[in-house]
């Protein structure tokens, strides 16, 4: 698939696996995606299984994300892990403002933009995760929350950490749900957020933001979906805890 932006396809594991299950899965995957030079691979484990799965993957072409990071940097602030933690672990990537997170935890988009500029600042790769509910589709106010949350996510940031930094459009309603956006929805909401970075960075680093799309991506809907112009990617959860599954994803998109 010729694009201008490399694909970047991250699997999401949230709270599953044991040391011992993450460990089975990335040593079926080094296996199943050795060949794979087209696409940026990144697994995201649970915090307990970050150290295990650094080393298991060190000779491979697989990359190390985490689920979240603290805003802060070291000190007190129980129950946080601080940027420099994750980096002793070779984590290059995060995933920051999950609507999980945004749900569950009230994470704001002021929050998740000062986590973005930490990430940052410790040279590792923020996925920013953005997205509308169900009701919000259904009002048609689907733009206004995707800008809302795309200006206020990054706010603070310079056009440079931008450019490094990947986007993740992700429907809520589409997550975990078996409900997928069309290619022609998804493909609209990424041009838009695109349209949106241009007129806040400008044209040139709206052209190198890599946009993800996370929701139900499955084996079966993967050509389709990342075929789409402004489609650089997927964030994938359930279909990233199978080696089956994930591998056909990253296959399908080449």
């Amino acid at each position: 698939m010729d694009k201008e932006r490399k694909l970047i396809i991250a699997g999401n594991w949230k709270s599953n696996k044991t040391v011992a299950e993450a460990l089975a899965l990335v040593a079926d995957l080094k296996r199943e995606l050795s060949a794979v030079k087209e696409v940026d691979i990144v697994v995201a484990p649970p915090y307990t299984a970050l150290e295990s799965v650094s080393k298991a993957i060190l000779d491979s072409n697989i990359r190390l994300g985490a689920q979240n990071l603290s805003a802060d940097g070291y000190g007190a602030f129980t129950g946080e892990i601080a940027a420099g933690m994750l980096k002793e672990f070779s984590v290059g990537y995060v995933i920051l403002g999950h609507s999980e997170r945004r749900q569950y935890q009230k994470e704001s988009d002021a929050l998740v933009a000062k986590k973005a500029a930490t990430a940052l600042a410790a040279n590792l790769i923020p996925i920013v995760c953005i997205g509308e509910t169900l009701s919000e589709r259904e009002a048609g106010i689907t733009e206004k929350v995707v800008e809302t949350q795309a200006r206020g996510s990054l706010a603070g940031l310079t056009a440079e950490q931008v450019e490094k930094t990947v986007l993740a459009y992700e429907p809520v309603w589409a997550i975990g749900t078996g409900k997928t956006a069309t290619s022609a929805q998804a493909q609209e909401v990424h041009a838009f957020i695109r349209k949106v970075l241009a007129a806040m960075f400008g044209e040139a680093v709206a052209r190198r933001v890599r946009i993800q799309y996370g929701g139900s991506v499955k084996a079966n809907n993967a050509r389709e979906l990342l075929g789409q112009p402004d489609i650089d990617g997927a964030l994938v959860g359930g279909a990233s805890l199978e080696v089956r599954s994930f591998a056909d994803i990253i296959k399908n998109s080449i």
